[in-house]
């Protein structure tokens, strides 16, 4: 007789284990996010005069993953540099993708973030303006967003003055809220997170457990009946110098994302 064992593994931070989540692909043709594994950089000056985006998936599937990112050299000058963000449930079929994405930029040069999060479906071309879907609901080409959190909203990441560095965690995971029903979780952290236990709870670097709470997360409805492990995906989005309204922008965005560890459920056959 068959037994089907659930065994909960969350894969830490480090170079041994994080080989599991080497980059499998993406979409960059400028490759302007460098590194693989558990660790990324872009250091990338946007020439031309329209926004540049990127991503770079892993290798294997999840369902939940910390990401630090560290948005490096900010100042007032380079603070509209553009976005980087946390792309999870990406799901590729027929050469269309679908997927949810955390993007972050700084505010300020003092710590001060602004984020969305949104869903996008049957996207074809990253590089088209909003991934192919210009405005919210629009389905011209096949390709849609559905905006999670509207506009900007406000966050804060932690601010190192000496090296003007602003670090923030952007946390998903997938959760069963009702029998048969699962929805994603979505925070912004500031511990400054070392792992994720074999539940995929986030533990700090005084390997504490870091209390979230449920009722203050961004919440994306899935139609997932059981845990469901796709792909994960650092992203970024360069702005132009100069935006339509010929606004000044920095148009070089320096950073970088370090996983700090991934959740996924196996199901192991025994005799």
């Amino acid at each position: 007789m068959k037994i089907m064992k659930k065994i909960a593994v969350a894969v830490f931070a480090g170079a041994m284990v994080f080989g599991l989540a080497s980059c499998a692909g993406g979409d960059d043709p400028e490759n302007a996010i460098k590194g693989s594994g558990s660790k990324y950089s872009i250091d990338y000056t946007n020439e031309d005069t329209k926004v540049y985006r990127a991503y770079k998936d892993t290798a294997f599937k999840h369902a939940g993953a910390c990401v630090q990112i560290d948005f490096l050299n900010v100042t007032d000058e380079t603070k509209k540099a553009g976005v980087m963000g946390l792309i999870f449930d990406l799901v590729e079929e027929d050469g269309k993708k679908s997927f949810n994405v955390i993007g972050l930029r700084t505010a300020d040069a003092s710590g001060g973030l602004q984020y969305y999060v949104s869903r996008f479906e049957n996207v074809t071309d990253i590089q088209a303006q909003n991934f192919g879907a210009p405005e919210p609901g629009y389905e011209g080409n096949g390709a849609k967003e559905t905006q999670i959190v509207k506009t900007w909203g406000v966050a804060n990441g932690n601010f190192d003055s000496e090296s003007k560095t602003v670090t923030v965690y952007p946390y998903a995971i997938l959760k069963e809220v009702s029998e048969g029903k699962f929805q994603y979780e979505c925070y912004l952290l500031q511990n400054k997170i070392k792992k994720l236990d074999s539940d995929g709870t986030p533990i700090d670097e005084d390997d504490k457990k870091v209390i979230l709470d449920s009722n203050k997360a961004v919440k994306i409805d899935t139609d997932y009946t059981k845990l469901t492990q796709t792909n994960f995906a650092v992203y970024a989005n360069v702005y132009a110098k100069s935006d339509k309204a010929g606004e000044e922008r920095c148009g070089t965005l320096q950073g970088t994302w370090t996983y700090r560890g991934d959740y996924k459920e196996v199901g192991v056959d025994e005799d």
